[in-house]
């Protein structure tokens, strides 16, 4: 059996201001097929860039002709082979994730054998700076980075019942089927977009639809048809800058967010108190990470976007008890903090650890004017 052994793969480095090679170092092992090392020899070698999965798209294409050193090491700059299809410069490394396939022939001819195919991960990714070349004559920072910009477009076809996103990266369409129902009340869904992301409510479904300008594709949540059986809306769409968004289905008693960075949906239960008052909790937005405060199950929730979790962090009942009311929860860069004058403690969130942590006060505090200590910021690098 013919065999490659990979056991490093490394990104050629390149000085901020320069031109970014177009390639990234790759070294193996080459076996032959008693599966011993090929010594001194002339192997050759297919490099294949596939889009999103190990069986996607063939990006790009090329071969390499290597003779090994005496342990059977090859190196090989990929990027800068013979081109065989594709270009390397027009891959678009900050769309979709990268897998390389790798062949050999260690007689050094064309009957190539796979010997696996594996994601790339961050390392290579950094070419997506060569974006911005400063060399150029008469080039700043400011006019490349705004050149370099790009805006998705869309539309609505209520006839064919569809919402089209133009991707301006991919240049590819992506098309969005929805209720034929609005077509037949000559209406059509309401469709906003924000950081490149297009958002509609389909509430005939029961949907909330939102092309991720990040993954190139449509993703939808389903919500509660109570919002439809009781006032025929829909609920409203929360979006902060950084494309995550938000939306609360009060009949389900659910707060769900949709994580830009991933491209996926996660909720948190509320309890079902809001829904008999008619009532929603409200939720508020830091950095990426979204808060909101349950004060009939005493907790303050907080989504991390860089975890992809919810951490719940508990408040003594006693807040419920008195007045209904809850802690005061402030914010600063994706942390959030409260206090809890019973138990006297401050508890802050922080998105860096993605844990709550907590520090008691002294009860004086609590005896004397019913009151809780200030939590002020210091932000930092």
């Amino acid at each position: 059996m013919k065999k490659l052994y990979t056991f490093l793969l490394a990104l050629t480095t390149a000085v901020v201001f320069a031109q970014i090679p177009q390639g990234f170092t790759y070294q193996a092992i080459a076996f032959n097929a008693a599966g011993s090392p090929v010594a001194n020899g002339n192997v050759s070698v297919r490099i294949s860039i596939l889009n999103n999965a190990v069986s996607g798209t063939n990006l790009y294409t090329e071969t390499h002709s290597k003779t090994t050193n005496s342990k059977g090491l090859i190196n090989l700059n990929i990027g800068q082979g013979t081109p065989v299809s594709g270009t390397f410069s027009g891959i678009n490394w900050a769309v979709n994730s990268k897998f390389i396939k790798v062949e050999i022939d260690p007689a050094g001819g064309t009957n190539y054998t796979s010997v696996g195919t594996n994601q790339l991960m961050s390392v290579p990714y950094a070419m997506t700076a060569s974006k911005i070349d400063v060399s150029s004559t008469g080039s700043s920072i400011g006019e490349d980075i705004t050149e370099s910009k790009s805006s998705n477009y869309f539309f609505t076809d209520k006839y064919d019942g569809k919402v089209y996103v133009l991707n301006s990266k991919t240049g590819l369409w992506s098309p969005q089927a929805y209720n034929v129902t609005y077509t037949n009340n000559n209406t059509t869904p309401e469709v906003i977009s924000k950081s490149g992301n297009v958002y509609f409510t389909d509430r005939y479904d029961g949907k909330v639809y939102i092309y991720s300008a990040r993954t190139g594709a449509w993703t939808s949540q389903a919500f509660s048809d109570g919002y439809i059986n009781n006032n025929n809306t829909s609920p409203s769409l929360t979006t902060i800058t950084n494309g995550s968004s938000l939306f609360i289905d009060k009949y389900d008693h659910k707060v769900y967010v949709f994580n830009y960075t991933t491209g996926t949906w996660s909720s948190q239960d509320f309890n079902i108190g809001y829904t008999n008052n008619n009532i929603t909790p409200t939720v508020n937005a830091s950095g990426s990470n979204f808060v909101f405060v349950d004060k009939y199950e005493h907790k303050v929730n907080v989504y991390n976007t860089k975890t992809m979790e919810w951490k719940s962090q508990e408040f003594n009942i006693t807040y419920y008890n008195n007045n209904l009311s809850a802690p005061d929860v402030s914010s600063s860069n994706g942390n959030f903090s409260f206090a809890d004058r019973y138990d006297r403690k401050v508890y802050v969130f922080n998105s860096k650890t993605g844990n709550w942590t907590s520090q008691q006060y002294n009860v004086g505090y609590y005896n004397n004017n019913y009151s809780t200590p200030g939590i002020l910021w210091s932000e930092t690098n």
